[in-house]
């Protein structure tokens, strides 16, 4: 995708209905890599498009935290894991998977 690149979608949502409603939505944009944190490939029309549907779906007292990142913000990411059962940051991810 042109112009596409890493966010770090993060969330705190009260409502377990709404916290669950969310999860299933963003599990369409991207990878879950925690309870409350994904990772999307995304364009900035994506993101205004996800922005949007979340505010339909949230209520005020929710937040969620659309962060970019750049190629060598994810070259610095870090985790307790083992190298192993670390998540690869690629460049660009595969366009088709195979389930």
């Amino acid at each position: 995708m042109q112009g596409a690149k890493w966010w770090l979608v993060c969330y705190d949502i009260h409502d377990p209905e709404r916290l669950r409603k969310a999860a299933r939505h963003l599990e369409g944009y991207g990878e879950r890599m925690q309870y409350s944190v994904f990772r999307c490939w995304m364009t900035a029309r994506q993101v205004q498009q996800l922005r949007w549907e979340l505010t339909q779906m949230l209520a005020d007292e929710d937040d969620v935290l659309l962060i970019p990142l750049c190629p060598s913000c994810t070259a610095g990411v870090q985790t307790t894991h083992s190298e192993a059962q670390a998540p690869c940051w690629p460049k660009e991810p595969d366009r088709h998977k195979i389930v």
